[in-house]
């Protein structure tokens, strides 16, 4: 997050500042923490870290900026679509929440060396691929070595972990374990200040006093890691942005921009002869966090027109937070249907009706719907539940 405020806004540099955003995991909700720091802050610092705590260890004048997540989130999908161009088994870190987890991604480099040849210039290929940002690059037996080589590692170069991890692991801080800032604090306090500390200790011990958790940091503190790379798939969308010369709140000005870029995004060729079912909307407020709306269309739309009817029977005044800046809009969910033909039977068109119903809640709520159906399995049945079943529908 801080090199992609840094590349927007270079008068920043060699100035102390944290960004700054609300974290759900700690104890009150919505209370300040670190997301990330410029580097003049020094390694003391931790994401999650709650923002008072953070300034009592600064001690100094220090910027606070507002996260920007749309920006962070479509920069790391270009890094991402840069990475696949040199290895097709990308994966971005999931696993933890989404302002800890961008900016950092598993790549497996098998067979990759029938390409670039050794190691060394596999990892050259994948840092010229994000020569624009400080790439730290590392490489090991699995995810968790990987990760620990890359924070050990030097600006866009790579760190191998060969041999016994334990000898590598022993002596890097709890604050690298992918736990809650909470829970590190209470390692400390037990006198678990490195990973050496915790693989001296028996599993059992370490389950017992943190649940799963604790299970966990015992596992990758001597090295084990059982996570299989889950390839990333790439999302078809088509986005396009236009900025405005002044920040306005006025949708005599904001629709006509939306408008604009619908006729721009439909006109890509990505879409020719193709709908969509969804259309994002992202903008900078001006002095507040920026701003989303997401839209998912009844029936795909295939024309800028249906878009924008019913992109305009959500956007009204009260949902802007403030004067937007900017604001980028992308259409994503692309289909190729171009046409609809009923059928004959009753049943199809009810099965249709119902699918097609589905898949606008899957762009809707960004996960698979629980819809199910009742399915007759042995009717015959004196049992009860062996008569009928819940089968779930999937897009």
């Amino acid at each position: 997050m801080w090199q992609v405020e840094f590349i927007r806004r270079p008068e920043l540099v060699n100035r102390p500042a944290i960004i700054v955003g609300e974290n759900g995991s700690i104890a009150s909700k919505g209370a300040q923490s670190v997301l990330d720091w410029s580097p003049e802050l020094g390694p003391k610092m931790s994401r999650g870290m709650p923002l008072s705590e953070a300034l009592a260890i600064v001690r100094k004048d220090v910027l606070l900026l507002e996260p920007d997540m749309p920006l962070y989130r479509h920069t790391f999908g270009e890094v991402l679509i840069g990475l696949e161009a040199r290895c097709p088994d990308v994966e971005p870190d999931t696993e933890r929440a989404d302002s800890y987890g961008l900016g950092r991604a598993y790549i497996g480099i098998w067979g990759l060396d029938r390409l670039y040849g050794d190691d060394a210039h596999v990892v050259r290929a994948l840092s010229n691929a994000v020569s624009q940002f400080d790439a730290r690059i590392g490489v090991g037996e699995n995810k968790w070595l990987a990760y620990v080589a890359a924070s050990a590692s030097s600006s866009g170069r790579g760190l191998k972990i060969t041999g016994e991890p334990g000898r590598f692991l022993t002596k890097l801080p709890v604050e690298l374990l992918p736990v809650d800032f909470k829970l590190t604090t209470q390692l400390h306090g037990f006198g678990l200040h490195t990973m050496g500390d915790i693989a001296a200790l028996p599993p059992g011990a370490m389950q017992a006093q943190f649940g799963k958790d604790g299970a966990l940091m015992s596992d990758l503190s001597n090295g084990i890691d059982q996570r299989p790379l889950v390839a990333h798939q790439t999302e078809e969308a088509v986005s396009e942005y236009l900025e405005f010369p002044d920040a306005t709140v006025s949708m005599s000005a904001i629709l006509p921009a939306i408008e604009i870029l619908l006729s721009r995004a439909y006109t890509h060729p990505q879409l020719t002869r193709r709908y969509a079912r969804e259309a994002k909307l992202e903008a900078s407020v001006l002095r507040r966090p920026p701003w989303t709306m997401r839209v998912a269309f009844k029936e795909p739309a295939g024309s800028p027109t249906k878009a924008l009817f019913s992109i305009k029977s959500k956007l009204h005044d009260p949902a802007l937070p403030g004067p937007i800046e900017d604001i980028r809009l992308t259409l994503s969910g692309l289909t190729g249907e171009a046409g609809r033909q009923e059928s004959l039977w009753a049943e199809v068109r009810r099965d249709q009706k119902l699918q097609e119903v589905v898949n606008q809640l899957e762009a809707r709520l960004d996960t698979t719907p629980p819809v199910y159906q009742v399915r007759e399995l042995e009717p015959w049945s004196r049992i009860p539940e062996r008569r009928h079943a819940l089968v779930r529908l999937s897009p």
